[in-house]
């Protein structure tokens, strides 16, 4: 807020006040003191403040910081338990709050170009990357502004995806001694020296992806600290996709 002088209504000077909108507050996750940021987490949380982006860069920060060690924790997934535990948020909640945070920081130039704000709504920022892949970064930023939760999720597809009319480019996906192949279109060649057992891992990651595709689905990956974790992530996973598609 600030005052200004109207010099213009005869020799005594009167104040009008403007009023600005108040700004995101985003202090708190910038922060470099892991108790001040989770602190900020749980006000948010709680509701003494309300911003989604803020709550996910701020999670996103204390596991790519390592801030949870500062906080008494050994693992990441070993905050998140505790934070859903003392806020009764749901922890896949909270793990998505995070991809929001990461798709802000590693686009926030562009993001802050197009003025988007929590008002544009950040749910829509982890279709950001898909997004990215099917259409140019001019199309991507203007839609992400314009377009509803809904819209930009369905968008962010492809238009070949969204129309079915993708000439079966995934219908007939295929081992080959090579690699695998579309059809006899090539996708992946795999290295000569490459191990059986690297080859394996490598062929199913694909094969669930083009599987995915094939049927509109969509495939993430996970990058976890160790197999317990793995474990750990799978238990929570398979249960709250349950819940989901209930609700769904």
């Amino acid at each position: 807020m600030e005052t200004i002088k109207n010099e213009y209504d005869g020799p005594k000077a009167v104040s009008r006040v403007i009023k600005y909108p108040k700004p995101i507050t985003l202090d708190f996750a910038y922060s470099e003191d892991a108790a001040e940021i989770d602190t900020g987490i749980r006000s948010t949380i709680t509701g003494v403040k309300v911003s989604i982006m803020a709550m996910g860069i701020a999670l996103y920060r204390v596991d790519v910081g390592g801030l949870f060690y500062n906080l008494g924790f050994t693992k990441f997934g070993e905050y998140i338990d505790k934070l859903a535990d003392d806020t009764g948020m749901a922890r896949t909640t909270l793990y998505n709050w995070e991809y929001i945070g990461e798709a802000y920081i590693k686009h926030r130039a562009d993001l802050d170009k197009v003025g988007f704000s929590d008002d544009d709504g950040p749910t829509k920022l982890p279709f950001l990357p898909r997004a990215l892949a099917n259409y140019s970064k001019r199309e991507v930023f203007r839609a992400i502004k314009d377009k509803t939760k809904r819209e930009f999720e369905e968008w962010s597809k492809g238009q070949n995806l969204q129309n079915n009319n993708n000439d079966n480019k995934y219908e007939n996906v295929s081992i080959k001694a090579n690699g695998i192949f579309a059809g006899k279109a090539p996708l992946i060649s795999f290295a000569e020296n490459i191990s059986p057992k690297d080859r394996r891992y490598y062929e199913g990651l694909l094969m669930e992806g083009a599987r995915a595709i094939k049927q509109n689905e969509y495939a993430k990956v996970y990058r976890f600290y160790d197999e317990d974790e793995a474990r750990l992530f799978d238990r929570i996973y398979q249960r709250e996709l349950k819940k989901i598609r209930v609700k769904a």
